[in-house]
Formats: structure tokens, sequence, C-alpha cells
């Protein structure tokens, strides 16, 4: 089958590769365009676009997908199928009818479940058990086509979105090219997805990357992991912005008083009082500086045990 490929980010690239490795024609690589990046603020090239000219394989860069001249640039690469895995763009009906056997993406979760622009993060901030990747037919209605093959990974206590995002960038990727070689031989049916099931993973707000130190233990640790590497939980402590960069619940029960309270410096670890628990936590990053362990920012910073984290940037 000849296809044309649409992705951008560091997930998107284990995919392009698969489909490669199993001998697909790959006509075209479309990716979202060079954006400025880091402190220099230079253009710097999607991870899809690297992989794709590493590959020898061309390249398109439009700031929109469904404008004409985009629309040709593709229907000249005479798609027999659009593959989809975190593109960034929404294709439009014209591009969605354009391939004869039509659009297929890669959605991070076990759809009708997470729709959206967070799964992964989603799935461990609401304490899942497991999710997993869903190979679909592309609809007009966002993460809503039929649904083609699924696989379902569990999830580890301790899991962060790092860790979730790798395994199932691999995971997909064998997954879509499971679908291409089935889809190509026939063997597939498409299946609607149980509208009455679907749940929605909206993109992360930053406001929520705020830490409410009323949240359980648990809820924080997930919220912790949820947004590590990037772009992490943060609270305050003296009105200057702290990442949390790794915790967990510690054991026994945290004593009646105020949540955010620091009740213990422990050699490795500081422990908080949250509204249900006691939360460990074990490295941070403070404002201005690179990430250390807690109890080594805790003497720097003067903390002693009626110190108190906040959940507002006040000093």
């Amino acid at each position: 089958m000849k296809i044309v490929f649409m992705g951008t980010p560091d997930f998107a690239v284990p995919s392009l590769k698969a489909m490669r490795e199993a001998g697909h024609e790959i006509t075209l690589v479309i990716a979202q365009p060079d954006r400025p990046a880091g402190r220099g603020r230079k253009l710097s090239a999607p991870p899809v676009k690297v992989e794709a000219e590493k590959l020898g394989l061309p390249v398109y860069q439009p700031e929109n997908v469904n404008s004409p001249d985009a629309v040709q640039k593709i229907a000249t690469a005479a798609p027999d199928i659009i593959v989809v895995t975190a593109f960034g763009q929404i294709l439009k009906k014209r591009l969605l009818e354009l391939p004869r056997y039509g659009c297929v993406n890669l959605h991070a979760s076990i759809l009708p479940k997470l729709r959206g622009a967070a799964p992964l993060q989603r799935a461990i901030m609401e304490g899942f058990r497991e999710t997993g990747v869903t190979t679909m037919m592309m609809a007009r209605r966002m993460d809503a086509g039929d649904i083609l093959l699924q696989r379902t990974v569990r999830l580890g206590t301790a899991v962060t979105f790092g860790e979730l995002h790798d395994e199932l960038a691999e995971t997909g990727a064998s997954l879509m090219a499971e679908t291409l070689s089935l889809l190509a031989e026939g063997q597939i049916k498409p299946a609607p997805q149980d509208e009455a099931k679907a749940t929605y993973a909206p993109k992360i707000d930053p406001e929520e990357r705020r830490i409410n130190w009323h949240d359980s233990a648990e809820v924080i640790d997930r919220k912790v992991r949820a947004l590590f590497p990037v772009p992490g939980a943060f609270t305050f402590f003296n009105g200057k912005r702290i990442i949390l960069r790794e915790v967990k619940p510690a054991e026994g029960s945290a004593v009646e008083g105020t949540a955010g309270k620091i009740i213990g410096i422990k050699a490795g670890c500081l422990e908080v009082e949250t509204g249900n628990g006691k939360l460990a936590v074990l490295k941070v990053k403070p404002e201005g500086k690179k990430e250390m362990p807690a109890d080594s920012w805790a003497r720097g910073a003067g903390i002693d045990n009626d110190s108190r984290f906040s959940n507002e940037n006040k000093g």
C-alpha cells in the first residue's frame, strides 16, 4: 500500500519506523512546521521530520493541512491510505475521503474511553489499572471513528507519564503495522464505538499542575507521576514555585493539622501532611535551580518541621 504518514512528536516516530520496516511504501511524510524551541528560541525540526529525513523519505510541513495546496500535494502522492499518529491538526472531509482505504489513526487509549488530547496523563491521574492503544478509522468527530484493533497494557502503581508514553509509542507502532497488513488483506471489520461508554481526556490546563495539599496523598502522587517529566506538578514555598519531581505515599497516618505541613525531614525525603495520609517528597526542582534531593533542598532553604508548602504564590 502507498501511505501518506502524518505525525509530529516523539510518540509518532516508532510508528513511522515500524511501517518502513514492514515494507510499506511511504510516499510522503507530513509533520507540523519547524517551531522555535529552547532558551535561544531557535527553529527546531519536529522528531518525525528528523526521522523521515534519516530514512530518506520526502517531508512536507504545511501550516494548514486542509488548504487547497496541501490537499493537492497529498493527492499527488497518490496514497491508498493516510496514517495519522499524533499529528496535531484536524483533518477535514476532503482529506478524510481522499484515499481509497480512508484515514487510520492511532490513539493512546482503549476507546471509547479517554477520547481527546491527554489520554496518557488522564489515565494516570484517574488511577486506571490498565490502558492501551487503538487503531481506528478517522471520522469527522474527534476520536469517534470505528475501531480496527486494540491492545491493552497494565499500568503499574508507580508508572510516570514519560514511561507510559514510551511504552505505548512502541506498542502502538506494532499495532499500526499489524492493522495496515490486515486492512490490505481485507481481514479487519471496523466496529462502531459504544457512545454510551465514551469518556474524555481534555488537554491539561496549566492550573491543573498546581498541587492541592487538601487532596489525598494518593491523588497527589498520581498527579505528580502524570505530569513527569513534563510539564511538572508544582507547589509554593515562601512565594517561590517548587516543582515536585518524585513523590510517593508514605506509610502511616498523617497527624491532624495543616495540609501541606512538613512533618518529617528524613534522609532522602520530606514527609508532608495531605488531606488524607502522608506524602514522601523525594526530589524537587526549586525555581531557577536544577533538580535535587528534597532533603538537600530543605537544608539549604532552612526548612524545619514547622514549615509548610502553600497552594498559593504567597511569601
